[in-house]
């Protein structure tokens, strides 16, 4: 009954921080992944052909990609209110896993509610939950606590837990059974996110957290089994993501955002204080939002990194005395390195990446709340119960950013000043909603933040010939297309032409963005520039 009433807790917990955001529109990436894309329209019939649209890059997850063409079947059509709810329902879940695996770990029903209320609410896992394109983490973590729940049935297989009574240490039927789902589970997991590699370390970590003679008397075996899950990660992860992802590491190896290891140091260390201290909350961390190191090492990465070794030590020294909170700092850690940019891309840091680290820092507190309850219960139920609700206040609060584009970018302008994406974003938010001037403030400002980025000056060509300015609108376009000569920058660069009276000039330039591959609007421009030019 207790666990009946723990679940019912947790979901609760989950339906106050997080259900306004069932209210919410889609934002930023979702209008790419899920509005525009016409995979999500697929028949349920045909929904297999998500593993065939690779096309997408760091997009191409296609278990998320899954999901997404359930819901528009459920909602007949893209509801932002059934995506939303489903997010719910996923992130739900995935807490009700970590409560099962804390309980089976810990062995405290308090200290497995700590645990599993931590990933709850915590406000570094706002991102993935209220956020449509988020799913990957949610859906990936959901799969990898049911993976690490099938360990712990591996774990306590009579072949392995009863050889203290004279019999062979196996696996037997049961654990090679629960060794199936723990390797089926992770390829699924793989397939809505790559981070599900960690599956076999985070695995040889909770068996580390068994008493020393159990850990000794079961090697054989138990490595052999990680070993396997380790081997069909490796092999699914290329069948997946190879085609995907291989042109564009291929494009980046090498080329690193700044120089090593201050880079991946500083990374971790902004993973970790935000787990500590989520105060600053912020939609972009890129280069402009977050400032990256000069030098191979410097003050703010020897602080990182100082703070990361005491985490490593710390779950080192625990886990050697089979403490579960030692698994789970280490956890933290492990969870966190396939997106420490060891592997450079553009994304210098994303909140959403750390919702898998904060079960590991789940585990963690979770063991620390049993271990202090065991000595004085009343005290370490009155620090849990503050600390989830101060963490799940911080949560509504963030909550509410992501409601919409206008609140979600004015949001991160809040913290991140310097943010290009933002300003940009806010400004294509304004210039939807018919807000020109508005539009046109946020615009100039990314422009000055970034004189040369394209989509900006893009965004400030289209715009200025909207309100008449046609000469502005021609030298933006123009300065676009030296930044990149593409079908879009020509596109706009032709309309510029047209709108101040150059429509000879412009049919060339429609022609020319015709030819790389453009779209209705240049086929539309083309037409009128020959019908103004006298050429059909």
């Amino acid at each position: 009954m207790r666990h009946v009433a723990a679940a019912l807790g947790l979901v609760l917990l989950v339906a106050v921080v997080y259900g306004a955001s069932v209210g919410h529109e889609f934002v930023f990436d979702d209008h790419l992944l899920v509005v525009g894309n016409p995979v999500v329209r697929l028949p349920l019939a045909q929904a297999g052909d998500v593993f065939l649209w690779t096309g997408q890059g760091i997009a191409y997850r296609p278990l998320r990609m899954l999901s997404y063409v359930v819901d528009h079947h459920l909602a007949g059509g893209v509801d932002p209110a059934t995506f939303h709810l489903s997010n719910l329902v996923y992130h739900g879940a995935a807490v009700l896993a970590l409560y099962a695996l804390a309980w089976l770990t810990i062995g405290s029903a308090l200290g497995a509610f700590c645990a599993a209320a931590v990933l709850a609410v915590h406000p570094l896992g706002s991102e993935a939950v209220v956020y449509v394109s988020g799913r990957r983490d949610v859906l990936a973590t959901l799969l990898v606590l049911l993976s690490l729940l099938c360990w712990c049935a591996v774990l306590r297989a009579p072949g392995i837990a009863g050889r203290s009574r004279g019999r062979g240490v196996r696996l037997g039927a049961s654990g090679v059974l629960a060794l199936g789902g723990m390797v089926l589970f992770a390829i699924l997991a793989l397939a809505a996110k790559e981070n599900a590699l960690v599956v076999p370390a985070l695995a040889a970590l909770l068996w580390l957290a068994r008493p020393r003679g159990a850990r000794r008397e079961t090697t054989s075996p138990l490595l052999a089994s990680i070993a396997v899950c380790a081997v069909a990660l490796a092999a699914v992860g290329l069948w997946l993501y190879a085609g995907a992802h291989g042109p564009r590491f291929a494009e980046v190896a090498g080329r690193a955002l700044a120089p090593q290891p201050a880079l991946s140091l500083t990374v971790l260390g902004q993973y970790l204080w935000l787990a500590v201290w989520p105060s600053d909350l912020s939609a972009d961390y890129r280069a402009q939002a977050f400032a990256l190191p000069a030098a191979a090492l410097d003050g703010r990465a020897l602080v990182a990194g100082l703070g990361l070794l005491l985490v490593a030590i710390s779950g080192a020294s625990l886990l050697a005395r089979g403490s579960v909170a030692g698994a789970g700092l280490l956890w933290f850690l492990v969870a966190l390195l396939p997106v420490a940019q060891i592997v450079p891309y553009t994304e210098v840091i994303a909140e959403h990446n750390a919702y898998l680290a904060l079960a590991g820092l789940g585990l963690a507190a979770g063991q620390g709340v049993a271990a202090l309850s065991r000595r004085r219960r009343t005290l370490a139920a009155a620090l849990a119960a503050c600390a989830i609700l101060a963490l799940g206040a911080r949560s509504w609060v963030r909550t509410q950013d992501w409601r919409d584009d206008v609140t979600l970018w004015t949001a991160t302008l809040e913290t991140r000043p310097g943010s290009v994406r933002a300003q940009y974003n806010l400004g294509i938010a304004l210039l939807a909603r018919g807000r020109l001037a508005e539009a046109r403030a946020a615009l100039e400002r990314a422009s000055q933040l970034a004189p040369d980025d394209r989509d900006v000056l893009l965004a400030l060509a289209t715009l200025t010939g909207r309100l008449g300015e046609y000469e502005r609108a021609y030298e933006l376009a123009t300065r676009a297309v030296e930044q990149q000569r593409d079908a879009q920058s020509l596109t706009v660069l032709g309309w510029a032409q047209l709108s101040r009276g150059d429509a000879h000039v412009a049919i060339s330039t429609f022609e020319s963005a015709i030819a790389m591959g453009a779209d209705l609007e240049a086929r539309q421009g083309l037409a009128r520039a020959r019908s103004e030019g006298g050429r059909f």
